[in-house]
């Protein structure tokens, strides 16, 4: 049986943040309109009890200070940006350095550390969120109004990104969940021995920024190869993977599985790229969901999206959405 919760989680300056609950079964999704963040997701393990499967906390005051995109919908574009700077028909466009020298998750003003306006659809066991996007906001062009879909039906969330703009501009949007298939009670709560496959065979290249130099890389016979799954261990993963031509929403693009609590997530999406980071950095010292504090390892973000910095590489899937080409972003997560 399905239900929709809503209650007060806390206030960004003088706006109530509220934390709407969709709830199927034995799995309950906790989203706030701060960012369209998803604040917890539960479900059962092998033994029968409760765990949370992402990283959040459970205090709001401690998101907009400490938050490194927990679950946040960010844009206008996620990923970095070449020392904030694009060309787009023929006039050059300077954005946000908000992670010098680059530009990163939409700047200053992301969507990710935003208000949106939302609504409940109990009838089909959802929410919309939606978000309105100035011409100048960041540095970016035009006005943007864009709208996330979050659908909770038996064990899969369905997220849909849409955006509407009055003239041509970059946007590309996506999820930042943090991870973790670990119940509460395992005594090393990271993800390295996790097991992650991913439809991919090759990842952007980087430089020491993280910005994609333009080629694509095989990962054949190196550690960076999770087309053939394995445990994560503790390599340290930020990088964008090039999703199999055959990839789309019947296929999946990423499984990640944890043999301890017998927990299972699969991803399917539409984009052409995930970016896999495993909180190699993360190092806080305040107090998580339930109780927990994270550190390196703590959580694995699957970003499904296009490459970033494609508005610097013309040989990248193309970010640029128009009036008569809005943007649209589909995916599911499933974790039993």
């Amino acid at each position: 049986m399905s239900k929709i919760t809503n209650q007060i989680f806390g206030k960004f300056y003088d706006k109530e943040i509220v934390l709407t609950t969709l709830i199927d079964k034995d799995t309950s999704v906790s989203i706030m309109n701060w960012g369209a963040t998803i604040q917890n997701w539960t479900v059962y393990h092998s033994t029968k009890k409760q765990s949370s499967v992402v990283l959040g906390f459970e205090d709001f005051n401690l998101y907009p200070k400490f938050s490194p995109f927990f679950g946040s919908i960010v844009g206008r574009v996620i990923n970095r940006i070449n020392k904030g700077s694009f060309e787009l028909n023929g006039t050059r466009h300077y954005l946000d350095i908000n992670r010098p020298p680059n530009h990163l998750h939409g700047g200053i003003k992301s969507f990710g550390k935003s208000i949106w306006d939302y609504e409940t659809d109990e009838k089909n066991n959802l929410v919309k969120y939606s978000i309105k996007s100035n011409d100048g906001d960041g540095g970016y062009p035009g006005n943007v109004h864009a709208h996330v879909k979050y659908k909770l039906k038996e064990h899969k969330l369905y997220i849909e990104m849409t955006a509407n703009v009055d003239r041509e501009t970059p946007i590309n949007m996506g999820q930042h969940n943090y991870f973790n298939l670990c119940s509460n009670s395992e005594k090393s709560y990271d993800i390295c021995n996790h097991i992650l496959f991913l439809n991919s065979k090759s990842y952007t290249e980087t430089d020491q920024n993280l910005i994609p130099t333009g080629k694509i890389i095989s990962t054949s016979n190196t550690n960076m190869d999770f087309y053939n799954k394995k445990k994560i261990g503790n390599i340290k993963l930020d990088d964008n993977y090039v999703l199999e031509k055959n990839n789309n929403l019947n296929t999946t693009a990423a499984q990640l599985f944890n043999p301890a609590s017998n927990l299972n997530l699969n991803l399917w999406t539409d984009q052409p790229g995930i970016q896999v980071y495993n909180a190699y950095k993360l190092d806080l010292s305040e107090k998580g969901l339930n109780g927990l504090i994270y550190k390196n390892f703590a959580g694995i973000c699957l970003e499904d999206q296009k490459f970033p910095d494609s508005v610097n590489h013309s040989h990248f899937p193309s970010i640029i959405s128009s009036p008569e080409k809005p943007y649209l972003h589909q995916s599911i997560i499933e974790i039993l």
